[in-house]
């Protein structure tokens, strides 16, 4: 998904704030909401949306501290979550170099939290 953030170690980056984009991935034994076709036995994706917005909207100096920010929620918020890679990409970062992006991916599972 794509957020409004103002994530950064630099001034201008958190008075401005720019793109980011977020991907969350999920690992689970999803076969009981597979079997009787129930959202409640799976990972709702509007409420994993809603928590990463939530979690983007507090400003951090690294993108890393936020992505592991939201990895630990997810983990906490989603009990039949067993594991979770979640990728940042900050969008036209405010450096003097031609790139598209720059990038983080955290991946954490319950033993790590």
């Amino acid at each position: 998904m794509r957020i409004y953030a103002k994530h950064g170690c630099h001034e201008e980056e958190r008075k401005s704030g720019g793109p980011f984009e977020v991907d969350v991935i999920v690992w689970g034994d999803f076969s009981s909401a597979i079997k009787f076709d129930d959202i409640e036995k799976a990972v709702d994706y509007v409420r994993l949306m809603d928590l990463a917005k939530e979690v983007m909207q507090t400003p951090k100096n690294l993108i890393e501290t936020v992505a592991k920010d939201l990895a630990k929620r997810v983990l906490h918020d989603f009990s039949s979550v067993q594991k979770t890679e979640v990728s940042i990409r900050k969008m036209k970062p405010p450096v003097d170099h031609d790139l598209q992006f720059v990038s983080t991916t955290i991946t954490l599972d319950r033993t790590q939290n």
